[in-house]
């Protein structure tokens, strides 16, 4: 009866391991400080973390269906990701997390799967047909595409490049360069902060057709012989502008419809242009 029992047990414990049909990965490799990694998965979510180690370590688990986890490469540059089988109908969720040197430069690729980003102070390529996009940090340069998703990068960055077709964009803290473009997503800019250089926007570019534009925060400080200038344009939005005593409004756009706002504020050195089909752009102080 024990031996009965036992064999019960262990079959038991094998048809719950194939109804789950997870599998389990745990990989590490050396990898230089300021090497590359490129990340390719379709499904599920994709954690990227920096660390202080030079290697990049892999876990995470895949659903049945998810695909088979791949990995090549050397110290220089590392190539991984899930592929998934070309008649696959229903592919699972592949769950990643990868932890690599903060001044690496990261590329990720996907189909649908999230994209987290903490920690990191190097170089980000990221793009996400249908997922959403988190950026928590301080990169020297960020690129960020989705589709559908929504895209946040919240710290300090170098240089910002971020675009949808529908998601919505929100941008908080500091930037040398930063520049948003959606059709009909929202995009909200909090500026404020450190980055590398200063505090503030020391130029900005914001562009949607179809969703509302909101920048509210600081601008680079420089020399005050420096001017600030606003370029603001919407066809059929409109534009409201707060920004210091006897704020300047908009006026009729030359040569074609809408509403354009253009003015100097004088205390500063930063660009800021927004461009908008139907949305409505605000410029408010911090």
């Amino acid at each position: 009866m024990v031996r009965t029992g036992t064999w019960l047990t262990v079959a038991l414990a094998l048809l719950g391991r194939q109804a789950t049909g997870q599998a389990r990965v745990d990989e590490r490799w050396p990898l230089d400080p300021g090497g590359s990694v490129r990340i390719v998965s379709p499904f599920g979510r994709i954690r990227v973390l920096g660390w202080d180690a030079d290697s990049v370590a892999v876990s995470g688990r895949l659903d049945a269906g998810a695909g088979r986890f791949y990995a090549t490469g050397d110290a220089g540059a590392r190539k991984l990701g899930v592929d998934i089988a070309a008649d696959a109908r229903n592919p699972g969720r592949a769950e990643l997390e990868v932890r690599v040197p903060r001044r690496a430069t990261v590329w990720v690729r996907s189909t649908a799967a999230a994209i987290d980003v903490v920690g990191m102070d190097g170089t980000l390529d990221l793009s996400t047909v249908g997922g959403a996009v988190h950026v928590v940090g301080t990169p020297q340069d960020v690129t960020a595409e989705t589709m559908d998703g929504r895209v946040e990068i919240a710290g300090g960055t170098g240089r910002a490049r971020v675009k949808t077709v529908s998601g919505d964009i929100l941008l908080r803290g500091a930037s040398a360069d930063l520049g948003a473009s959606t059709l009909s997503g929202a995009i909200v800019v909090r500026a404020a902060g450190w980055q590398r250089g200063g505090t503030g926007v020391q130029r900005g570019k914001f562009e949607s057709v179809t969703g509302d534009i909101s920048f509210d925060g600081e601008l680079v400080r420089v020399p005050p012989q420096t001017i600030v200038d606003f370029d603001v344009v919407t066809i059929q939005g409109t534009i409201t502008n707060t920004l210091g005593q006897g704020a300047q409004q908009p006026k009729a756009r030359t040569g074609g419809s809408g509403k354009e706002l253009r003015f100097s504020t004088g205390v500063g050195g930063a660009q800021v242009t927004a461009r908008s089909f139907k949305g409505a752009i605000f410029l408010e102080p911090k």
